[in-house]
């Protein structure tokens, strides 16, 4: 069986959501050859890819599948000569979806326009409106294997030794990880600073989780005595998802914004404080394990959101766990 899953973009929050339901299609269909297309780039083919070796056959990017009426008449030249039995399509635009049906194919699956185009529909009338992220794509995977509640699984995780002797897991230890991909869903770097100030004053471990993007950091967090065990030397330890989720599974709780870093802890089983700014906290938000604050909900945008308040939510919180 060839089966062909489609997505418009995947940053590292974007592919940590797939993971999932990407292992849960290999289980159900052991024999079948995965191809993973997207209109831009994945994160699956290369940062992710150990979460989905020997799953995933064939990546395609750059896919020529375009939000476009023009493209509708046109052929595409990367999947002329392909066919596949199934094609799941995990967006909602019409014209991505329409040009995604034009490539050969057995069946088709697709939430966009409440299942018009296609030819699996939503006969068990699960939701696909404002509901989190990860649960829309099972929603998918139960219709197609027409069975209601397919439950959502845990994460299937590579063992990584190298993490097993640099951290003693704590219910003290809590890690920060003050970068974003976008500057827009920043809180930003200082008012973190502080918090971590006032997290070591109540008696906890607090360590800084700081991607490539955050080396201009790493001296002031080692300088105050803060831990960043990603880094050795001035140097990124390992750029593998595996150390990194490893190195997760040690702490109790990840404050963060809404960014890649943030699935890495939830999909390794870490509870998770998440500040929204214009994202969704219910959407990007995996359910029983990310807290919201959603700072429009207190009159504020990002950028203004009040060290003071965060540290009344983020005490109230510390006190249920």
């Amino acid at each position: 069986m060839k089966i062909l899953i489609y997505s418009y973009n995947d940053k590292i929050g974007d592919g940590l959501q797939k993971i999932t339901f990407i292992q849960q299609i290999k289980k159900f269909y052991p024999n079948s050859t995965i191809t993973y297309t997207t209109t831009n780039t994945t994160t699956l083919k290369k940062y992710l890819n150990p979460l989905v070796s020997g799953l995933v056959d064939e990546f395609i990017e750059h896919n020529e599948i375009q939000s476009s009426f023009i493209k509708l008449f046109k052929s595409n030249s990367i999947f002329e000569n392909k066919y596949y039995d199934l094609i799941i399509d995990l967006q909602k635009v019409v014209l991505r979806t329409l040009n995604l049906k034009k490539i050969k194919h057995g069946k088709f699956i697709s939430a966009t326009a409440n299942f018009l185009f296609s030819n699996i529909k939503n006969n068990l009338n699960l939701s696909f409106k404002k509901i989190y992220i990860e649960q829309f794509y099972f929603n998918l995977l139960c219709l197609i294997q027409n069975k209601k509640n397919i439950q959502i699984p845990n994460i299937e995780l590579p063992k990584n030794y190298d993490t097993e002797m640099m951290i003693d897991f704590s219910n003290k230890n809590i890690a920060i990880a003050p970068g974003a991909g976008d500057e827009d869903r920043n809180w930003g770097f200082e008012n973190y600073f502080e918090i971590a100030l006032f997290l070591r004053s109540k008696g906890f471990n607090v360590f800084f989780f700081l991607g490539p993007q955050e080396k201009k950091y790493l001296n002031k967090c080692l300088e105050n005595n803060f831990i960043c065990p990603e880094w050795k030397n001035d140097q990124l330890i390992s750029d593998n998802i595996s150390f990194v989720m490893s190195l997760a599974k040690k702490m109790n709780l990840l404050l963060c914004n809404d960014a890649g870093t943030s699935w890495m802890f939830q999909f390794a089983g870490v509870k998770c404080i998440k500040i929204f700014g214009n994202t969704d906290k219910k959407k990007f938000s995996r359910p029983g394990f990310a807290e919201g604050i959603q700072t429009s909900d207190y009159g504020y945008n990002l950028k203004n959101f009040p060290i003071d308040l965060y540290k009344k939510k983020l005490v109230n919180y510390l006190n249920i766990i």
